[in-house]
């Protein structure tokens, strides 16, 4: 039934974890095909952080020296609130390995670099417009967008499908963001399950010592953090609370409504980028009297600034990561705050569960309901990390302005499941379970 033309599993999106699922899926026998309506891989965006997890996911892969060449590695994390650090906590695990920092269009060049190796080439420029789920296949329409020159008396170009084409595959997996077409054919929920955050974001050139240290800084009602970059840089992120883009926010709306019909340069889907080029929020001064206020022992000299913007952050839950034959992974089923970078960090462990599952079905015929339990497993992390069912709470002893900020840590910390209990238990902490966490 399934040829060699038919995927084994097709890859609807090529981000980090739809790269990784590919990835995994190929070291294990199976044959892939990923596609991406976007141009090319993104250039720009807020993830920038492995966790000590998802290096060991790469090493598996033996890619974890590829990884560290382009790295900035982070050992420890500073709470601080605007006049001291509070607490100081290591990160790197038994292995040695702390949280490399580094641009995701280089981790996404690594891992594209290691599909070719496995044969796989990613489809950029393909949209998938149809998909139809049997109980034991999944029927799927994907087209393929060029540019056409259009007009007589006056010349511009469009994109239109140049080829549509039918396939067959026994699974999809949709790690194809916030807007996930995979999520919207399971017609799966997609609720907000805490209020939205913008933050203003800085990456500027600084010289700057933050001793390998990630920082997060605990203002009255905002949570900032300054990540160290390569090359002499930094990045800031400043909560901005009260502020609302009705522009921003409608076009949310309308992409989770609609969908895109068309190719896209590939920013971030689950960030909404205002460039806000006019925005005194964004103005140097801004950002020099927010680091006055709220963080004035922050020293280093502010440089040049590289990259400035309004950005907005979601907090969504999925309500199944997936069902018979069409599986979530990533942005597609989570999206969080931007502290810990969380959800593509996790979405790589999602990424391998879910390829070691797809592959026990696949290759050793194991019951295609055996991907439940991966439903119920990531279900449960993530109802913990956004504090509904268990989260990170103060213990008995703890220190009164940890205890006062534990719940805001869940979703801070590089770490989720034990590794995150093991963090919260250094600062005096606990991790209440949630089911399946």
């Amino acid at each position: 039934m399934f040829g060699e033309n038919n995927p084994e599993a097709l890859i609807v999106g090529a981000g980090p974890v739809g790269q990784f699922a590919a990835l995994a899926l190929a070291r294990r026998g199976v044959r892939v095909r990923v596609v991406d309506r976007g141009l090319w891989p993104c250039a720009q965006s807020y993830a920038l952080a492995l966790h000590p997890k998802s290096m060991k996911l790469l090493a598996g892969l033996g890619l974890r020296d590829a990884v560290l060449s382009s790295a900035t590695m982070v050992d420890s994390i500073g709470l601080y609130d605007a006049k001291t650090r509070r607490a100081s906590l290591p990160v790197a695990d038994g292995a040695g390995d702390g949280v490399a920092v580094m641009r995701q269009d280089v981790l996404e060049g690594v891992l594209e670099q290691a599909l070719e190796a496995e044969g796989v080439e990613i489809e950029w420029r393909n949209e998938v417009s149809r998909i139809a789920p049997g109980p034991s296949s999944v029927g799927v329409t994907i087209d393929k967008f060029t540019k056409e020159s259009r007009g007589y008396v006056i010349a511009h170009t469009e994109w239109v499908i140049s080829k549509s084409t039918e396939i067959e595959t026994p699974f999809v997996i949709g790690a194809d963001g916030y807007n996930s077409r995979v999520r919207r054919a399971s017609k799966l929920d997609f609720q907000e399950v805490g209020p939205a955050q913008y933050f203003a974001v800085f990456e500027f050139k600084t010289d700057a010592d933050v001793n390998r240290e990630m920082r997060i800084v605990f203002g009255e009602n905002t949570t900032d953090v300054v990540w160290p970059l390569p090359n002499g840089a930094c990045r800031w992120s400043f909560e901005i609370p009260g502020y609302h883009d009705e522009n921003l926010e409608g076009l949310q709306k309308g992409l989770l409504a609609a969908g895109f019909d068309f190719p896209s340069e590939r920013s971030k889907e689950r960030l909404f980028v205002s460039q806000g080029a006019d925005s005194p929020l964004l103005e140097e001064s801004s950002f020099r009297a927010m680091i006055a206020q709220r963080a004035p022992w922050f020293t280093g000299q502010v440089g040049e600034i590289v990259w400035k913007s309004i950005v907005r952050f979601e907090r969504r839950l999925t309500s199944a990561f997936g069902d018979g034959r069409l599986w979530l992974a990533g942005d597609a089923a989570h999206l969080t705050g931007p502290v810990g970078i969380q959800s593509m960090n996790l979405g790589l462990a999602e990424a391998d569960e879910l390829a070691a599952a797809i592959a026990g079905v696949i290759r050793k015929g194991e019951p295609a309901a055996s991907l439940e339990a991966y439903n119920q497993k990531w279900l449960g992390v993530w109802r913990q990390l956004h504090n509904l069912a268990g989260g990170v709470q103060a213990s008995a002893g703890a220190d009164p302005w940890l205890a006062a900020h534990a719940s805001t840590l869940t979703s801070c910390l590089p770490a989720y499941g034990e590794d995150l209990g093991a963090l919260a238990g250094k600062l005096g902490l606990t991790l209440a379970r949630a089911a399946g966490a």
